[in-house]
């Protein structure tokens, strides 16, 4: 189920609602020549950029963190080389009145699994405390360390974009009365996941609520989230065709009790899954300090915290002041091992299958990457396992790692340290075929893995607008192939100002 990627993205743009394509090319056409700024605003220049890249290894796959979150811009088999276009109209720095933001992302690449494509395409209407965005973008959910996290649980920077339209806050908005105290910002999407899976043209929901507790501007604040995915709808294939037909219903009326997460007590299906979000955000002095814990969560022993010490933990420091040889440290523990097992009674580790799905058996996976987290692996990124299978092949992992950023030279050459150690122990859903005409109990003892990244990346010398990104990675280990790869990219950024300005 792992197609080259140019001949999936031809295959959504054939199912993707045509209402959809019409929103994104509107966004960009017509409101780019008729839409007016309110009185005052400023309409923001347009972003170009224009980059190069290319990565190789002495293995024929590339070392994990070479590939692993990178919105899939890299392919992890062979050598690369490729081109990338962007351009972005972003919101308005003032956010008064009607305004819209539009931006696309294309990525060509010459490799093993050769491929063009837009990582975005998107179109945006944002007014006051509310916005609308239909299209491909890239995004992650969860209140995580972007830049050197591993990722947020369910939704990382692993995966090329979904196409989805949705309609979320802008950030906290205040909620009236409380005087900046409480703030809360939500996320509801619709989207589509495509046609080469064991259930075609499934619909994805998605939604977040997030709570903070005291105002923004204070040294403390207090955020608590809850993030919910669901696969439904669809035509299944193979093994799942003849099973469960009432979980693939579609319809308003479908909609609704996806959307609450309820079902008939004979229904196996859709599949729901998510977690619980919570950080502490401190600015003490010169240093900003968050930590934060992900609950994973796939059935309801999970919603009552059953698998209590599984999920994401971190903690994280920076140092915002301006460039400093350490500017930012983070430490996280990944935990996902128990899955709902009941060790009291003495059943193994992986009851839950977390990210395989009961009736979605593609799991949470887009284009053979993990939509989640990257340490979770579809058998494309598991060593021993054939590509053409869909699902998950190594769902049981526990890991640490470990990123230090800083600037080494004026004016700009800087640094990123990755470290990561992995304990994997395969699955127990692993898809038999290609069709997943049965699952097998894959689960091993757990082998070791260290993956290592060390990048370097600034403004070239003489130059205002040309920068370079640099990257030695390294993989050693029982669990993966002994490998060491290189990365390197250059990047043109400008500004297009239309209005002369």
């Amino acid at each position: 189920m792992h197609a080259p990627v140019s001949r999936a993205y031809a295959g959504w743009l054939s199912e993707v609602p045509t209402w959809v394509i019409v929103w994104v090319g509107a966004c960009g056409m017509l409101l780019g020549t008729t839409a007016q700024p309110a009185q005052g605003q400023d309409v923001g220049p347009i972003q170009t950029e224009v980059s190069v890249f290319g990565a190789g290894a002495s293995t024929h796959q590339l070392p994990f963190w070479l590939g692993a979150n990178q919105f899939g811009r890299f392919d992890r088999e062979g050598t690369s080389f490729g081109t990338r276009l962007a351009a972005r109209r972003p919101f308005s720095a003032s956010g008064n009145g009607l305004d819209y933001a539009v931006g696309v992302d294309v990525v060509g690449r010459a490799s093993d699994h050769p491929t063009l494509h837009a990582q975005e395409l998107y179109g945006r209407l944002r007014y006051r405390g509310l916005q609308l965005t239909a299209g491909w973008k890239k995004q992650t959910v969860g209140r995580v360390d972007t830049a050197r996290s591993l990722g947020g649980i369910t939704r990382s920077e692993n995966a090329t974009p979904l196409p989805k339209v949705s309609v979320s806050t802008p950030g906290y908005v205040p909620v009236p009365g409380t005087n900046g105290f409480l703030g809360i910002k939500g996320y509801l999407a619709h989207g589509w996941m495509g046609a080469d899976r064991v259930v075609r043209n499934s619909f994805l929901h998605e939604k977040y609520g997030y709570l903070r507790i005291l105002p923004a501007r204070w040294p403390v604040t207090l955020h608590a989230g809850l993030i919910h995915h669901a696969l439904w709808g669809g035509t299944p294939t193979g093994a799942v065709a003849g099973r469960e037909a009432g979980a693939f219903r579609d319809g308003l009326e479908q909609f609704g009790r996806v959307f609450f997460a309820t079902r008939d007590s004979d229904e196996r299906g859709p599949d729901h899954m998510g977690n619980y979000d919570f950080s502490v955000d401190v600015a003490a002095g010169p240093v900003e300090a968050q930590v934060y814990r992900q609950f994973f969560f796939e059935d309801a022993p999970g919603l009552w915290f059953r698998n209590v010490w599984d999920g994401l933990w971190g903690a994280a420091l920076r140092r915002p002041g301006g460039p400093a040889l350490v500017e930012a440290v983070l430490y996280e523990h990944f935990r996902f091992i128990r899955q709902n097992a009941k060790f009291a009674e003495g059943q193994r580790a992986g009851a839950d299958r977390n990210f395989s799905q009961t009736l979605f058996r593609s799991g949470w996976t887009h284009q053979g990457r993990t939509i989640g987290l990257p340490l979770v692996t579809p058998p494309a990124n598991t060593p021993g396992v054939p590509d053409d299978r869909p699902g998950i092949a190594n769902s049981l992992v526990v890991a640490h790692h470990v990123a230090v950023e800083g600037t080494v030279l004026q004016p700009g050459l800087s640094y990123r340290l990755t470290g990561t150690y992995s304990e994997n122990s395969g699955s127990k859903s692993l898809c038999s075929d290609a069709d997943c005409t049965r699952l097998l109990d894959d689960r091993f003892s757990r082998t070791g893995q260290w993956s290592f990244l060390v990048e370097a990346f600034g403004r070239v010398p003489g130059t205002d607008q040309l920068s370079y990104d640099l990257g030695l990675a390294v993989d050693t280990g029982d669990f993966r192939q002994e490998s060491v790869g290189v990365r390197v990219g250059l990047t043109w950024r400008g500004l297009y100002d239309p209005e002369g300005q």
